[in-house]
């Protein structure tokens, strides 16, 4: 599957931005056996583990951000998981999709992980392509 903006992207540029979409859909792609998601948006690159609502399982899909063909907004080099770098919940909403949706907070009550998140297997910034 593809569309635009990530599910899972532990950066802080749009960082959760798409969870009324992810909220909306997961389920879907989840209940039908998605392998595979590619999305863009962030300026960089991230992989992640097979994940579902956060969590590891060996049955949902691995998302890959490839946004990092680089552009006039530069590279994305910040992660959530940094001191201080956490947004606030409130300035992360989904205008196409309905507004603030971010209610799934991390295992400690938090808006955003102490370190990379268990679901991101690799985060790179840096600009270059991929090839499947």
């Amino acid at each position: 599957a593809s569309w635009h903006p990530p599910w899972y992207s532990s950066y802080t540029a749009h960082y959760r931005e798409a969870e009324c979409m992810k909220e909306a859909m997961e389920e879907l792609l989840y209940s039908y056996g998605t392998d595979i998601v590619f999305n863009g948006h962030v300026h960089a690159y991230e992989r992640s583990n097979r994940v579902y609502n956060y969590e590891l399982d060996p049955c949902g899909p691995v998302h890959i951000v490839v946004g990092d063909g680089g552009n006039r907004e530069k590279m994305a080099i910040e992660h959530a998981d940094e001191p201080g770098k956490c947004p606030e919940p409130l300035t992360t909403p989904d205008p196409f999709m309905g507004g603030f949706c971010a209610w799934n907070f991390t295992p400690s009550g938090k808006f955003c992980w102490d370190q990379q998140p268990d679901y991101s297997a690799m985060r790179e910034s840096s600009f270059g392509h991929g090839i499947l």
